[in-house]
């Protein structure tokens, strides 16, 4: 999930190199855009390390977040799954999938636009949410005009018919507006409210599904109503968080033509490689209602949502990794990166060991017998998972240098492999040829990743993906002191010792 020259819309363009502070309409304090240059060597390097501490510091609070937040959709999906059984939880998800998809289009890459030029801060915020509501505006019409042109040529039918079928009227808008306004919150690096937006969507739909299934009224098309509502409930507490004295009504009609022409044609290039990635992720879900049956897109949902688990930790680590990159000078990029990279990577493949080992009784248990046959699918995903994981890194520094046409390029690498593949192994494998296809493809995309991260950075490659010995002493310098902490805990009665890295470290 912008037209005319406004001369008298608030904000206008700054210079590069007069980055913005974000105003604070959170409560939250405003967001930097990087730090500040500090002349003696000790201030510098007290700020460097003020903001590392700030970096995992939102990388914790992100992933946390990411925990709460896939723990809801997790709970969901297991509603859905066995209140609607595998045919209709299949019937459900390519609802979902098609609004989804439909929303990527749809907000034209303005949401990665807002978040580029936030993070540079080239443009004021008013300027940028103008334009965001332009944008909804204009596709929210074609949407609903689209609809309507659809349904007169081939009756209210799309996965879901009838009354339901005019859910997309609602859905739609409602996914547009959550990039929209999401990313102003990304891009400005208000992390706590992004976190609050996305529980607030996940907690309603988990809500109002659990009421419903409990009641034994949820059916497919109810389903789709409690997933729409949740994105409007998300919606308004995103806007609050924005600030809604920022909306003018001329922005309907009118915003600047070129900041609009430039958060599009910057957008879109990440925009079309998001697409791209959509249709990687999802294509074979609709390749298997088509060669399968719906009950097999609910066994390969079910394979899907438990093996992107792992991605809670990239995701966090990228969501938090983007606009931090987009401040960061050259060189201190070139620096992090690599870090970053390597024990997101090591990280991943330690979840991935651990899910697959709790995989088949997890399934059992929670979803149900029915759903045996996404146990072979959900191990043959692993690879490719573990390998998107380590692309997530990378390809926020190549957002951040300015080269997202080559996630781009690298994403349409992976479709063709995806494309290709599913045609073939999804005829003759069924649903496990799904799963061999997406991991081959998201394996193609790391290593296109790979290559053009060496060639912007120059890095190395083993320091990218392998973890160093300087890693396992800071893994082995902070057990340490976690164990002496809680050793302080144990004999020392009162407050216990201040756990921070002004202690130092004897052993390192």
């Amino acid at each position: 999930m912008q037209a005319g020259q406004s001369s008298g819309a608030p904000g206008h363009t700054l210079s590069s190199k007069q980055p913005m502070q974000q105003p604070d309409v959170s409560g939250e304090g405003p967001a930097s855009s990087g730090p500040d240059l500090i002349a003696s060597p000790a201030g510098l390097g007290a700020t460097r390390a003020s903001a590392e501490h700030r970096f995992l510091f939102n990388v914790n609070l992100v992933f946390i977040s990411q925990i709460a937040i896939y723990g809801l959709a997790f709970g969901l999906r297991v509603v859905f799954a066995r209140a609607l059984g595998d045919s209709g939880f299949g019937t459900y998800s390519l609802f979902f999938i098609t609004v989804i998809v439909s929303g990527g289009v749809a907000n034209l890459g303005v949401g990665l636009g807002n978040i580029y030029f936030l993070g540079k801060g080239d443009y004021s915020y008013d300027v940028l949410f103008s334009g965001s509501i332009f944008v909804w505006g204009v596709t929210s019409l074609v949407t609903w005009l689209v609809l309507a042109a659809y349904a007169a040529l081939f009756g209210p039918q799309l996965f879901v018919s009838g009354s339901a079928y005019w859910l997309y009227a609602a859905a739609l808008p409602a996914v547009v507006a959550y990039v929209l306004l999401t990313s102003l919150l990304h891009g400005s690096s208000r992390f706590f409210a992004l976190s609050s937006v996305a529980v607030v969507q996940g907690g309603a739909a988990l809500l109002a599904a659990t009421a419903f299934a409990a009641l034994s009224h949820l059916t497919v098309s109810r389903g789709a109503l409690v997933w729409t509502g949740s994105f409007v409930v998300a919606d308004l507490v995103a806007l609050l968080l924005v600030g809604v004295r920022r909306i003018r009504v001329s922005a309907f009609v009118q915003a600047d033509s070129g900041v609009l022409l430039k958060q599009i044609r910057y957008g879109a290039q990440g925009q079309v490689a998001n697409l791209a990635q959509l249709f990687n992720y999802r294509l074979d879900q609709f390749l298997v209602a088509a060669f399968v049956s719906r009950a097999g897109v609910g066994h390969y949902t079910v394979a899907v949502g438990l093996a992107e688990s792992v991605w809670w930790i990239s995701s966090a680590v990228a969501l938090v990794l983007l606009p931090r990159l987009t401040s960061l000078e050259r060189e201190q990029a070139d620096e992090v990166t690599p870090v970053i990279s390597r024990n997101t990577v090591a990280v991943s493949i330690l979840a991935a060991l651990v899910l697959i080992a709790v995989a088949w009784p997890v399934i059992r248990i929670v979803f149900g017998r029915e759903y045996d046959a996404a146990l072979l699918p959900f191990i043959l995903l692993m690879p490719g998972i573990i390998a998107a994981s380590g692309m997530r890194v990378l390809a926020s520094y190549l957002f951040s240098r300015g080269r997202v046409i080559y996630n781009t390029y690298a994403t349409f690498i992976a479709l063709g492999v995806t494309l290709a593949l599913d045609l073939v192994l999804i005829r003759w494998l069924g649903v496990p040829g799904a799963a061999i296809a997406s991991s081959i493809a998201y394996t193609a995309s790391f290593l296109a990743i790979l290559f053009w991260y060496r060639s912007v950075s120059g890095g190395s490659l083993v320091e990218a993906l392998l973890v160093q010995r300087d890693d396992i002493d800071l893994y082995a310098g902070f057990a340490r002191r976690l164990l002496r902490r809680q050793n302080m805990r144990r004999s020392t009665p009162g407050p216990a010792e201040p756990f921070a890295e002004d202690q130092p470290d004897k052993d390192g």
